[in-house]
């Protein structure tokens, strides 16, 4: 059954990966569009709005793809060290050039931040949650990081972590929802991150990887009665003007995406033609996601005037085309030749 298991294709997850960076990307542009060329349409800063949720795709992603990869290296020889090694290989040699570059840049050139942010040099280097990233996007990597230490409790003991999950739950819930959400302790980086609504993410990501590796069948109708009770949750504050939390949204659509993400994985349980142009996407999507946010504010700065619903399609489909360009070679140059000349060093 575990052998089954294992083979299982899981293609479909990259093109997922593709389709949750260029949600990020659209997010950005968006934001550019309006500080740079005033471009203010309701329509457009939804969409804005839903690009920034490509960020929770990736973090449910995460959360089942190392899960599941991991599920059968337990029993490997040196299974942690080589856990430990590959995810801090895995996030930092693609992150640091372009995190030092855009130290760089801000250190000279600190009004090409569209933001004012006073930029932290250890956070820059080190991903340490103790001030801001001169790359924006990289506090994700910093719960990134966060869910892979903690991970790390299940190869001393599975049993442990499942426990640990539990009353990591309990622990998020009670400090978010309740009069503890004020505690001076929330104030701390670490704290802040590990009592975090974003691990909810992480951990259906686990739960999701629990269900596809053990073959439980979620029924149909299990499926509608789960995504009915989100839509009413989604949709009865609204008409009874009940006041929900900053997170409700992402709530929903973490809730859809694990339904989603469940059928996808066991109806395309099949190889996907790796010349696909969504495929080059997903491999290239980290590298696509670190480097876009400076590509595509660079791009809207000096691009012609935005003003028409044509010129704002056209100018995202360039963006999208050039900060993906941008990226897969980037993946290129630092996620396959450098990781791979690291790792083999490392392997010798």
């Amino acid at each position: 059954m575990a052998a089954q298991n294992k083979n299982r294709y899981l293609d479909i997850l990259q093109i997922f990966r593709g389709i949750a960076a260029l949600m990020v990307v659209i997010h950005h542009s968006v934001a550019s569009m309006k500080y740079y060329h005033n471009v203010n349409y309701e329509v457009l800063n939804y969409i804005g709005k839903f690009g920034k949720l490509g960020v929770d795709f990736f973090f449910i992603l995460s959360g089942f793809i190392i899960s599941y990869t991991v599920y059968y290296k337990y029993d490997e020889p040196e299974s942690f060290k080589n856990y430990v090694k590959s995810r801090l290989i895995r996030v930092y040699v693609p992150y640091l050039p372009i995190g030092i570059l855009m130290f760089i840049l801000y250190s000279f050139f600190p009004d090409f931040s569209n933001g004012d942010r006073e930029i932290s040099l250890l956070t820059s280097l080190s991903l340490y949650p103790i001030g801001n990233p001169a790359l924006s996007v990289a506090w994700t990597l910093t719960f990134e990081l966060s869910f892979y230490l903690l991970f790390s409790i299940s190869f001393y003991s599975r049993k442990l972590w499942n426990y640990f999950i539990v009353l990591w739950i309990v622990l998020i819930l009670i400090f978010n929802y309740s009069s503890l959400n004020n505690l001076q302790i929330k104030r701390y980086p670490l704290f802040k991150i590990f009592f975090s609504t974003y691990n909810i993410e992480f951990i259906l990501g686990y739960l999701l990887s629990l269900i596809i590796i053990h073959k439980i069948k979620i029924r149909l109708q299990h499926q509608l009665l789960g995504l009915l009770t989100l839509a009413a949750l989604f949709v009865y504050p609204i008409f009874l003007s009940i006041k929900t939390t900053d997170f409700h949204s992402n709530y929903l659509f973490s809730g859809i995406l694990f339904f989603l993400l469940y059928n996808a994985i066991i109806i395309f349980n099949k190889k996907i033609n790796k010349n696909l142009i969504l495929m080059h996407v997903g491999n290239a999507s980290y590298s696509i996601y670190l480097v876009h946010n400076p590509i595509q504010m660079i791009v809207l700065r000096f691009y012609p005037k935005i003003n028409s619903i044509l010129t704002i399609i056209i100018s995202l489909l360039v963006v999208l085309f050039i900060s993906s360009l941008f990226g897969y070679l980037y993946y290129l140059i630092f996620e396959k030749k450098c990781m791979e000349l690291i790792k083999s060093k490392i392997t010798k």
